[in-house]
C-alpha cells in the first residue's frame, strides 16, 4: 500500500512538472503575440520587407490605394502599411492595426484580397497562383500581418521570431 501511495505521488509530481513546461511554452507564444500586437506597424512592415526574399521589386503603396484594394474603410483602421510589387507578381506585404473590435473585418479583407489576386493572376500569370495558395495571414490581437511571397514558411518564421529588437 505504501508503494502505491509513493507511485501515485510521483505520478502527480510528474504531471505538475509537465504542465509547468507547457505553460512556459504558451507564455512564449503569447509573449510574441503581445510584442506583435504592440509593434509599430511601419517598423514591423519594413522589417518583414527587408528580411523576406521577393522575386519582384516591392515598394510602399499609398494608404488610399491600400484601402481601395482591401475594400476597407478608414474608420476601421488605426494604422496600416502596405507594400506591393510592380504588378508582375502577386507579392505583397501589409501590416494592419484595426481599431478595437474590427480585427475580424481586417482578416476578411485580407482573404478577399487573396481571392481578388487569384482572379486577376489566373489568366495573367498562372504561376503566381502558387504564392497565392499559401499566403501568410497572421493575427495578433488587433494587428494583422499579410504576406504573399515564394517562401511562406520563411515569412512565418520571421514573424514568429520578431522581438521588436531586430531593427
Amino acid at each position: 500500500m505504501r508503494n502505491l501511495k509513493i507511485c501515485v505521488m510521483a505520478l502527480i509530481i510528474i504531471c505538475f512538472a509537465l504542465t509547468g513546461c507547457d505553460e512556459n511554452k504558451s507564455t512564449e507564444t503569447v509573449g510574441n503575440q503581445q510584442i506583435l500586437s504592440q509593434a509599430d506597424v511601419k517598423v514591423l512592415g519594413e522589417y518583414i520587407v527587408d528580411n523576406t526574399e521577393f522575386e519582384d521589386y516591392i515598394s510602399q503603396v499609398d494608404n488610399e490605394i491600400f484601402f481601395s484594394l482591401f475594400n476597407l474603410d478608414e474608420d476601421v483602421i488605426e494604422d496600416a502599411v502596405f507594400y506591393s510589387s510592380t504588378g508582375a507578381t502577386a507579392e505583397e506585404v501589409a501590416v494592419i492595426k484595426a481599431k478595437d473590435g474590427n480585427g475580424e473585418a481586417v482578416m476578411k479583407a485580407c482573404e478577399g484580397r487573396i481571392q481578388a489576386q487569384k482572379d486577376g493572376f489566373e489568366n495573367y500569370v498562372p504561376d503566381e497562383l502558387d504564392k497565392l495558395s499559401k499566403p501568410v495571414i497572421f493575427n495578433a490581437d488587433n494587428v494583422t500581418i499579410y504576406v504573399v511571397c515564394d517562401d511562406s514558411e520563411a515569412a512565418e518564421k520571421l514573424i514568429a521570431n520578431y522581438d521588436n529588437k531586430e531593427i
